[in-house]
C-alpha cells in the first residue's frame, strides 16, 4: 500500500511536517508514503488549466498513483489554510485527471493552539466530501505541540504514541476498504 502525504504548511519547522515524518516512520509493515512538496505550486487559477503547471501534475499524479492520502494541516484564524484548500483545489480540477475523486483521504494535523486543529478538520472534511474523496471520520488526530503530546523534535509522549499506532491502523483500514480493484 502507497500514502501520499500532503502537509498545509511550508514553513521548514512546520509541526505538521514534523508530525508527517513521526506518521511516516511509524507506518505499518507493507506501508511506504511519499510526502508530497508544495512549494512551487501555484495558486488555483482557471487560466493555467488549458496548460496546468508542472508542479500541479507532478502532484497530481503522485495522488493519482496513491491508494490513499493522509492531509496533515494546521489551522490558521480557525480555518483551512491557503496552502491545503489550494492543492484540495488543483486535485479537484478535471484538467489534472480529478485524482481525488474516490480516493480515501483522512485528515490530521498538529497546532500550538487550545483548538488544536479541529475547526480546519471540521471544514475540510466538507469540501474533500465534495471533490469526492472518501474522507476517514475517525479517530481524529488533532494534536497541540508540546510534552503532553509531540516535542518540536517530534518526540511523542506514551498516550500520543498509542493514539497514532491507532490512528494509522485506521487509515490502512480505511484505504483497504477502499481500494480500487483495477
Amino acid at each position: 500500500m502507497k500514502l501520499a502525504v500532503i502537509v498545509g504548511s511550508l514553513r521548514n519547522e512546520s509541526y505538521n511536517r514534523a508530525l508527517a515524518g513521526v506518521l511516516v516512520n511509524r507506518l505499518p509493515s507493507g506501508v511506504t508514503a511519499e510526502i508530497l512538496e508544495l512549494a512551487d505550486i501555484p495558486f488555483m487559477n482557471e487560466d493555467l488549466e488549458s496548460n496546468v503547471p508542472a508542479s500541479v501534475r507532478r502532484v497530481a499524479n503522485q495522488v493519482a498513483q496513491a491508494d490513499g492520502v493522509m492531509i496533515l494541516s494546521p489551522e490558521y484564524n480557525r480555518g483551512i489554510p491557503a496552502v491545503t484548500k489550494n492543492i484540495v483545489d488543483w486535485l479537484s480540477r478535471g484538467s489534472t485527471g480529478h485524482p481525488l475523486k474516490g480516493k480515501p483521504v483522512a485528515i490530521g494535523g498538529i497546532s500550538s493552539g487550545p483548538i488544536r486543529t479541529m475547526v480546519m478538520q471540521s471544514q475540510l472534511r466538507p469540501v474533500l466530501a465534495h471533490t469526492e474523496a472518501i474522507v476517514m471520520t475517525s479517530p481524529v488526530l488533532a494534536l497541540t505541540e508540546g510534552q503532553d503530546n509531540m516535542s518540536a523534535s517530534g518526540e511523542l509522549s506514551d498516550a500520543t504514541a498509542e493514539h497514532i499506532k491507532r490512528y494509522l491502523a485506521a487509515v490502512v483500514q480505511h484505504v483497504q476498504r477502499y481500494e480500487v480493484v483495477a
